[in-house]
């Protein structure tokens, strides 16, 4: 394995680990509660007695099972709070306030927003009317009132912007949901733009076939001698027939060629035979290597292929201009596989079908179409390379 390899697989390593997978792990959450609990054991043993522990570690610990069981992780939460003032602890401590703030959190992801705000303001509420309660009964001194204030204002400060954060993630997964939506809208339209751009292209092959027929039917009692009037008969019927089927296409498929007009309903196609004009119109250098012995491509396969190659050198010119392409065409036993690639940057999310890369939809189209199948990536030494295989039978 030589270093551009490894350096390749290293890349692809670093860009499939996936932060967000790591945060949200069971095992995360655990570490998480283990480290608030043990923070939350030392600051409370330390200027507190050992009773105090127990709401301590009972305030931290439910972090573990906040995204399986928010609710109980927080209600668990709550208590420890509580044993922690009835133990005579006025100050909560800083892990127990962010194990608070993460169990709030994740109640406030998995409800709706008018939920999330709703819960907030009662949270506000109970939170001003204990201490309005804890006012009036108490005979606190007026520093301990202002201590007392300062901490609720602070609260209350990191509720609102919890409930703010837990918003904004919101919406920001609401715009990826709506993008992920117009993507698949936008490649289903790709592919149906697609099929209707394959099915037009099949009414050309064939009614140029059926047009074949129908004149070969018509003009065969002219240039055969000696034909009785039955045969006559049968080619009338034959070029009849053709003609009314041309009739039937025209009417079934003529939507699909609303958008071409002046295209002749009976013009040929482009195939294989006409890469070597392609390939000069392209702006770079184009290596065309045929391998196995060329056969006779049904018409289908043959316009298929021209398409792919051409939509492949569009896509090299637009993703990687200036790239060396190299076009391999291999004949097997009922089978043409073409492999397009280039020296390119490879694949990136621009280039991609993730955005705007309805190219390789067509082609996938186009292969699927006649039963044969289609990759597209990374190629071995870099760049991108598109492999298809069309069946021959």
């Amino acid at each position: 394995m030589n270093v551009t390899t490894k350096l390749s697989r290293a890349e692809e390593q670093v860009a499939a680990f996936d932060i967000g997978r790591v945060v949200s792990s069971p095992l995360t959450d655990l570490v998480v509660a283990a480290a608030l609990a043990m923070t939350a054991f030392l600051e409370v043993a330390a200027d507190h007695s050992s009773l105090a522990t127990l709401p301590a570690l009972l305030a931290t610990a439910p972090l573990a099972i906040r995204r399986p069981q928010p609710w109980l992780a927080v209600t668990l939460t709550l208590i420890g709070a509580a044993g922690l003032v009835l133990t005579g602890v006025r100050e909560p401590p800083v892990a127990v306030v962010i194990a608070g703030v993460l169990s709030f959190y994740t109640i406030l992801r998995r409800i709706g927003r008018g939920a999330a705000w709703a819960l907030t303001a009662g949270v506000g509420v109970l939170l001003l009317g204990a201490v309005a309660v804890f006012v009036f009964f108490s005979s606190a001194s007026y520093s301990s009132l202002r201590d007392l204030g300062f901490m609720v204002i602070v609260l209350l400060s990191v509720t609102l912007a919890t409930a703010l954060v837990a918003d904004v993630r919101r919406s920001r997964t609401e715009i990826k949901e709506v993008r992920a939506d117009n993507l698949e809208t936008l490649r289903e339209q790709a592919a149906m733009a697609e099929r209707a751009r394959i099915a037009r292209e099949m009414h050309d092959i064939v009614a140029h076939s059926i047009s074949m027929v129908a004149v070969q039917a018509e003009t065969a009692p002219y240039t055969i001698p000696d034909l009785d009037e039955r045969a006559k008969q049968e080619f009338a019927e034959i070029a009849a027939s053709a003609r009314g089927t041309l009739t039937e296409m025209r009417r079934l498929l003529g939507v699909l060629r609303a958008d071409i007009p002046s295209a002749p309903e009976t013009a040929p196609q482009p195939g294989l035979a006409r890469l070597p004009e392609l390939i000069g119109q392209h702006d770079g250098e184009v290596d065309l290597d045929v391998v196995g012995e060329q056969v006779e491509v049904p018409q289908a396969v043959d316009v298929s292929a021209y398409r792919i190659v051409q939509e492949a050198l569009t896509n090299a010119r637009v993703h990687a201009p200036g790239a060396r392409v190299s076009i391999e065409l291999v004949y097997r036993p009922g089978l043409l596989v073409l492999r397009i690639a280039d020296n390119g940057p490879g694949p990136s999310e621009k280039a991609g079908e993730t955005d705007g890369g309805h190219g390789l939809v067509g082609m996938r189209e186009r292969a699927l179409a006649l039963g044969g199948w289609f990759t597209a990536g990374a190629g071995p030494n870099g760049g991108f390379l598109i492999q298809t295989g069309l069946p021959l039978e």
